[in-house]
């Protein structure tokens, strides 16, 4: 039996912030996580790699000649894309970049990966499509008609998010666009999924729940003061950074918020939020990451 002291302790150390890090000297772009290794890119064109439990630094990746804006990893493979218009893999155990791929003209802002092949969103207004064994480009998605910023996956679906304010959905296979929704009034920034249904945040301060299936509205969750920047799931629960420089907690079933997570002072919780082992990891145009009990 858990003694009601001990339970509060619990319920109160629950949605407050552990510890903070200091770990670039521009802005925290993006982040990912990898076992115990945390990997972080920022505007100063670097990515640091980090330990989890200590927060020592392990490594620093320098190889993009601007802006590092996204981060994915698949096995040994961490995948970063920049502003300098290319996508750089880089071995995971060894540190080395593996590889470094060219045909966007403009921004790389989105990175995805499912099976064998990369996704790649950039500001030329297309996604590509790269063999991710081979690392020759595939295909290019054509149709949205501004900036590609967000990626996302489910079943033999792709979905993208634009600064045409939709959200399209493509075959896998074919390459086809299977529909597009609409119904944001800004850009979309960020896109997340959990079972059949896809989150879309938005800089018209918004979030909006879309059945996978039928791809109807299901609900926009207002609560945020400025523009969403990015979204994650943790069991039934969704999380969410914004330019209001909070982060906030919704119950997946209700719809309700749960909690406010108030540290970061300046901008945007910029891009990524993170979990693992129920601590949240936040990066902010503050030039931190913080960590927070979830």
């Amino acid at each position: 039996m858990v003694c009601t002291t001990a339970m509060n302790n619990i319920i109160e150390d629950r949605y407050t912030e552990k510890e903070m890090m200091r770990v670039h000297s521009h802005v925290v772009s993006c982040l990912t996580l990898h076992e115990n290794k945390l990997y972080t890119g920022s505007t100063d064109k670097n990515i640091r790699i980090w330990n989890t439990e200590t927060h020592a630094e392990i490594a620093t990746l320098r190889g993009h000649t601007d802006y590092v804006w996204c981060l994915t990893i698949h096995e040994n493979k961490l995948y970063s894309g920049g502003y300098d218009k290319t996508i750089r893999i880089w071995n995971t155990e060894t540190h080395e970049e593996i590889a470094i791929l060219r045909g966007h003209t403009g921004k790389v802002y989105s990175l995805a990966l499912h099976k064998n092949k990369l996704y790649s969103g950039s500001a030329d207004n297309t996604i590509r499509v790269w063999n991710a064994d081979t690392y020759e480009e595939i295909t290019a998605l054509i149709g949205h008609t501004d900036y590609v910023s967000c990626l996302t996956h489910f079943k033999n679906k792709l979905v993208s998010g634009s600064f045409d304010n939709t959200i399209r959905i493509w075959n896998i296979e074919t390459y086809e666009e299977i529909a597009t929704l609409r119904g944001h009034t800004s850009y979309l920034r960020c896109l997340t999924l959990h079972e059949n249904k896809l989150y879309s945040g938005s800089e018209d301060n918004t979030i909006r729940i879309w059945n996978t299936e039928t791809y109807e509205e299901i609900a926009t969750l207002r609560g945020h003061t400025s523009y969403l920047r990015c979204l994650t799931l943790h069991e039934n629960k969704l999380v969410s950074g914004s330019g209001d420089k909070t982060i906030r907690i919704w119950n997946t079933e209700t719809h309700e918020e749960i909690a406010i997570l108030r540290g970061h002072t300046n901008g945007v919780i910029y891009l990524n939020l993170t979990l693992h082992e129920n601590k949240l990891f936040s990066g902010s145009y503050d030039n931190t990451i913080r960590i927070w009990n979830i």
